[in-house]
C-alpha cells in the first residue's frame, strides 16, 4: 500500500470517528503541576544568538512524552517554553502501536480507545492543528522489558553482547521501516495540505540498568535488571564491586543506544529537509539525573527539552 492509499483509508476513518477524535483530544488535556513558563531567553538559544519563538506542534510519541508522574518532555516543551502542543504520545507505547496500532492501553492497563487507530488520530490532529512541526518519539519500548532478554547473551556463553546480529536485524530493518512508514504517511499528509512540514526525532541517552523502576514500588519496570540477573551479569547497590558490575551492564545497554541513534540520525539523510534528528545522548551523564532504568528526573527531561527546543528554533527559525 502506498503512502496515498494508506492516508486515503485513514482519512475515511477519520470521517466515521470525528467525534470520537475530538473527544480524545479533549480526555488528554488535563491538569497537572507543570514547570513555570520561562521569562528570559534560554542559555541554549542565546548561545546559539536566537530569539525565543512559540510554535505550534503535533507530539506523537511514548513515555518521554507521556510520563505519568512528573513533567515529561512535552511538559518542558509547552509549560516551560511556550510552545502549543496537540500531544497524543501514550506511556507504553511501541513503535507498533504507534504507528500500526489502534490506541494503545497505558501503563496501568487501562484502554485510551478501541475504535481508532494511532495513525488516525494523528492526522486529524494534523488537519486540525496546521502545526509547524510534528515531533516523534519512539523505540524504547521495543527494546526494553521483555523483549531486551533475546537481544542478550549470557556472560558464561563467552558470545559478544548484545547479540549484533538480532540488533541490527531489528534496528535497521523492523524500526527503520516502522518510521519510514510513519513518516512517508505524515508526507503525504503535507502533500495534500500543500505545505512543509518538517519532522523532528530524537535517539535516547544512556541510562543506568540498576533495577529502579516506575514508583517506588516498581509499579512498572524495572526493564533491563531481570534480564541481566538471568543472564549471569548481577548487580547489587550494595556489593563491593557495584560499581563496576553497574558499568558493565551500561556498557551493554549503551550500545543498543548507538545502534538506535544510529537508525534514527539516518533518517535526516534519508528525508534530507524533512526529518531532524536531535542528538541526546551525553546530555544525563549521572545516574541521580534518572528516575528509574527507563525515565530521566523531571529536571533530566528539561536538559532534554532544552535541546529539542534549540533544534526547532534552528530549523524553523
Amino acid at each position: 500500500m502506498t503512502p496515498q492509499e494508506r492516508l486515503a483509508k485513514i482519512e475515511t476513518e477519520i470521517g466515521n470517528s470525528q467525534d470520537r477524535l475530538d473527544a480524545l483530544h479533549n480526555e488528554r488535556v488535563a491538569a497537572r503541576s507543570l514547570p513555570a513558563r520561562l521569562t528570559e531567553v534560554h542559555p541554549t538559544l542565546l548561545a546559539a544568538n536566537l530569539q525565543p519563538k512559540t510554535y505550534r506542534l503535533v507530539a506523537q510519541g511514548d513515555s518521554w512524552f507521556d510520563y505519568p508522574t512528573s513533567w515529561d518532555l512535552i511538559d518542558w516543551l509547552s509549560s516551560h517554553h511556550g510552545h502549543h502542543i496537540d500531544n497524543i504520545g501514550v506511556a507504553g507505547s511501541t513503535l507498533n502501536d504507534i504507528v500500526y496500532g489502534p490506541v494503545p492501553k497505558n501503563w496501568l492497563g487501562i484502554r485510551q480507545s478501541d475504535d481508532t487507530s494511532r495513525s488516525a488520530e494523528l492526522i486529524h490532529r494534523i488537519d486540525k492543528k496546521t502545526p509547524d512541526a510534528v515531533l516523534l518519539s519512539g523505540g524504547g519500548n521495543d527494546i526494553a522489558g521483555d523483549e531486551f532478554f533475546s537481544f542478550v547473551n549470557n556472560a558464561l556463553s563467552d558470545l559478544a553482547n548484545p547479540n549484533q546480529q538480532v540488533l541490527d536485524g531489528v534496528v535497521k530493518e523492523t524500526f527503520e521501516k516502522a518510521y519510514c512508514d510513519l513518516i512517508d504517511l505524515i508526507n503525504a499528509k503535507a502533500l495534500s495540505m500543500n505545505v512543509q512540514l518538517p519532522i523532528f526525532v530524537h535517539g535516547y541517552d544512556y541510562p543506568f540498568p540498576d533495577g529502579r523502576g516506575f514508583s517506588a514500588f516498581n509499579l512498572v519496570g524495572p526493564w533491563f535488571h531481570d534480564t541481566f540477573n538471568k543472564k549471569n551479569y548481577p548487580y547489587d547497590d550494595d556489593d563491593a564491586n557495584a560499581a563496576a558490575e553497574l558499568q558493565i551492564r551500561r556498557d551493554i545497554v549503551k550500545k543498543f543506544i548507538e545502534s538506535f541513534n544510529q537508525m534514527v540520525s539516518g533518517l535526516q539523510t534519508k528525508y534530507n529537509g524533512i526529518v531532524h534528528y536531535v542528538d541526546l545522548r551525553g546530555t544525563l551523564p549521572t545516574r541521580d539525573e534518572w528516575a528509574n532504568e527507563l525515565h530521566p528526573q523531571k529536571d533530566g527531561f528539561g536538559k532534554l527539552a532544552a535541546k529539542i527546543n534549540l533544534a526547532l528554533h534552528t530549523v524553523l527559525q
